[in-house]
């Protein structure tokens, strides 16, 4: 038998000469092969979670391995369990006599199994089986120098692979980096690093969700791979169902392997199997969770775990960034007192909402108010009481308008309402009804509170003309005639 394990100097050459690693393990398998009567080779790799999967085999049909695949991934036999746990070779020489044997159906004598090692873990297997010839230690030892070289083609083959693929986690990182600098927005960033996670990693089920405390919900804000109705999606916080909804409620990562044996499993995905949620954490909160799903069972591995739990740190900060900075530009542009945008906003509303009425070929109003009496209102009840009436006349108007309409605190006690596609005869009905709630819900000791108005619209008045000024003028028109009218009935 030692004879025959030999191997010519040419022939090692040939394996270390071969242009890619796994054509060189190929070589080696078949060489083994054919240094040993009756015997198949296969070389099978390991992940950290214990999957397996063959790479090389002579003698044994693929076939044949795929159903052993199965077989082992559902439940390991104890000798390759013991591979991977003692990480020492397992020679069986009476395969008929071990009582846990599963393999291939010919009729096999013996066995061994060489394990590959780096970083202390079993990244690979080499097994050997014999039919009609029994394997003694003596040809075990006969086979270690070329198993040797075989470890250390599939060493250098695996360890090329693995740091491709932390260099490759790690341009992810850094160009999702560099997309949260140049976004203008939290979603044109998460839209952004969804396509990156695509390219990058293959992915095609990706979901990031971002938490709501108003509602209490994760709110999907930008998908990959799913249907556009689940665009928008909320998931309140206190469902019991959804993997993501579980990673935002452990503040931990959840993955699933089997959505088959899956309580809590939500089926998005028609016929998913996995799925990865990794929370998005800042300051020691959760601020969202990044979703992964596929249609494979067993499909994100620990490696891929600790991949990818540093990019969703990254993306967790990047966006609690993001929404900070995004609530002190609210800030900055909204009345202290009163919450109504302020006059720094107030350009940048006409703008956006003037150009675009004249691209859609839209109306827009525009309605300046002003509080009748405000000054007898501090003087004779005070400052504190003016406050509180300019504060329940601004709530009282956002109940009353629609969610694109914007009252700006213009200065003091006057108020700008920009009115998009609304015309003047809509204008009208809509103050007939403002006036109606502002008299039965802002109220004082000295009675309720009335206000003075004028409306400027884009169609209804001539073009070129300032809206803002004409606005203000007509309500100057509109305040004269109501204190005309006090003079003739001071009752009134």
């Amino acid at each position: 038998m030692n004879k025959t394990t030999l191997i010519r100097t040419d022939e090692l050459e040939q394996i270390l000469l071969e242009t890619t690693p796994r054509r060189a393990v190929r070589r080696a398998v078949a060489l083994i092969a054919q240094s040993i009567p009756s015997a198949s080779v296969t070389v099978m790799s390991v992940d950290t979670d214990h999957h397996v999967r063959f790479d090389a085999a002579n003698g044994i049909s693929w076939s044949e391995l795929r159903n052993l695949e199965s077989s082992f991934n559902r439940e390991l036999p104890h000798n390759i369990m013991g591979i991977i746990r003692d990480r020492e070779t397992c020679f069986i020489g009476d395969v008929g006599a071990y009582p846990d044997w599963r393999g291939p159906a010919h009729d096999l004598v013996s066995y061994v199994g060489f394990p590959i090692i780096i970083d202390r873990r079993v990244v690979s297997i080499i097994n050997v089986q014999t039919s009609r010839r029994r394997l003694r230690s003596g040809d075990v030892d006969a086979l270690r120098p070329l198993v040797h070289l075989i470890s250390l083609i599939i060493a250098r083959y695996l360890k090329e692979q693995q740091s491709a693929k932390r260099e490759n986690y790690l341009a992810l990182l850094h160009e999702t980096t560099l997309d949260g600098v140049r976004a203008t927005s939290a979603v044109e960033y998460m839209n952004t690093v969804i396509k990156r996670i695509a390219r990058r990693l293959g992915y095609q089920y990706i979901a990031l969700f971002l938490y709501e405390a108003g509602t209490e919900s994760l709110i999907l804000r930008a998908q990959k791979g799913y249907a556009s109705e689940y665009d928008g999606f909320v998931h309140s916080v206190h469902d019991r169902v959804g993997v993501a909804m579980r990673a935002f409620r452990l503040r931990r990562v959840v993955n699933v392997a089997d959505a088959r044996t899956c309580a809590f499993y939500l089926h998005a995905v028609p016929g998913g199997l996995s799925d990865l949620a990794l929370p998005l954490m800042a300051g020691g909160k959760v601020i969202g969770v990044l979703n992964l799903e596929s249609k494979k069972a067993g499909a994100f591995s620990r490696e891929d775990i600790r991949n990818l739990t540093p990019l969703a740190a990254g993306v967790g900060l990047m966006l609690a960034s993001m929404q900070i900075k995004q609530l002190l530009r609210e800030q900055a542009l909204l009345d202290g007192l009163t919450g109504a945008h302020n006059r720094h906003a107030m350009d940048g509303i006409l703008a956006e909402e003037l150009e675009r009425a004249r691209r859609h070929g839209h109306d827009v109003s525009l309605v300046m108010m002003d509080v009748d009496e405000f000054k007898s209102i501090n003087d004779r009840l005070g400052h504190a009481e003016g406050d509180r009436v300019l504060e329940t006349l601004v709530a009282v108007m956002h109940k009353s308008l629609r969610s694109i309409d914007k009252v700006i605190r213009y200065g003091g006690d006057e108020f700008l309402l920009v009115l998009p596609e609304t015309s003047q005869r809509e204008t009208e009905l809509l103050l007939d009804r403002l006036r109606v709630s502002i008299q039965t819900q802002v109220l004082t000791d000295m009675g309720p509170v009335h206000c003075s108005v004028g409306v400027a619209t884009v169609r209804g008045d001539p073009e070129g003309g300032d809206l803002v000024e004409l606005a203000d003028k007509r309500m100057y028109q509109a305040k004269g005639r109501h204190r005309a009218r006090l003079e003739e009935d001071p009752g009134y």
